[in-house]
C-alpha cells in the first residue's frame, strides 16, 4: 500500500480549533474535565425560586379636584403632573385616570432603580407646579410597593374562634422570627369586637 504525503493546502482545509483538538487529545479531555467540574461547581450557586424576584414599584399621585368635571380636571391636573413626571430618569410608564372631582396619575419605575430617591423627585417636581386650579386640593404623592403572595397557611379545628385566632398570631409571630420572611398577615379572620350590654333601665 502506497502512502500519499499530506500537501500544506489540506492541512490548511482541516485547520482550526477541532483539527487542534484532534491532534492534541489530552489538552481537549483536560478542556472538557474543567468545564464539567466548573459546572457542576456553579450550577450550586444557582438560586432556584418557585416564583421570581421583580419589583413592580409605583408612584401613585391623587389630586383631589371638587366639583370639577373629568375634562377639566385632565386639562388642570392630569396634563400638569403628565409633563413634569415623564422627562424623570427612571420612569418606565405613566399612565393616568380623570374622574368627576378627581385626577390620579400612576407612575411606574423601572426595576434595579432607586426607588425612594425617585419618588422624593416626582414629589418635588409635582410640588413645584403651579398651574394648579385654585379650587383643587393638595396632590397626595405615595410610594407603593408590590407584595407577592408565596404561601397561605389554614388553621382549623375544632375550637372557638378566639381559639383559632390566637393560634394563627402565635403562629404569624413565630413566621416573623425566620430569617428570609418579611410580612406575615391574618387573613380570613374576623374583627375583634368588645359587646356592651347595658340593662334597659340605665
Amino acid at each position: 500500500m502506497k502512502h500519499i504525503p499530506s500537501s500544506p493546502e489540506s492541512d490548511e482545509q482541516y485547520g482550526g480549533a477541532i483539527a487542534w483538538m484532534a491532534k492534541n487529545s489530552v489538552a481537549a479531555n483536560l478542556l472538557m474535565v474543567i468545564f464539567l467540574v466548573g459546572g457542576l461547581i456553579m450550577s450550586r450557586q444557582i438560586k432556584q425560586e418557585v416564583f421570581p424576584e421583580f419589583t413592580t414599584d409605583i408612584v401613585q399621585i391623587t389630586v383631589p379636584y371638587p366639583g370639577a368635571s373629568p375634562a377639566e380636571v385632565e386639562q388642570g391636573i392630569v396634563l400638569s403632573i403628565e409633563d413634569v413626571v415623564r422627562g424623570l430618569e427612571g420612569v418606565k410608564r405613566v399612565t393616568s385616570s380623570a374622574v368627576e372631582g378627581s385626577g390620579m396619575v400612576i407612575v411606574e419605575l423601572i426595576s434595579r432603580s432607586n426607588e425612594f430617591k425617585l419618588f422624593q423627585d416626582i414629589k418635588n417636581e409635582v410640588d413645584r407646579i403651579t398651574s394648579f386650579p385654585e379650587d383643587a386640593e393638595q396632590p397626595v404623592v405615595s410610594l407603593i410597593d408590590s407584595k407577592n403572595k408565596v404561601i397561605s397557611l389554614i388553621v382549623s379545628g375544632d375550637q372557638s374562634e378566639r381559639a383559632l385566632r390566637e393560634l394563627a398570631e402565635r403562629m404569624r409571630d413565630e413566621l416573623l422570627q425566620r430569617p428570609g420572611i418579611t410580612l406575615v398577615e391574618l387573613g380570613l379572620t374576623p374583627p375583634l369586637e368588645i359587646a356592651v350590654e347595658i340593662s334597659q333601665e340605665d
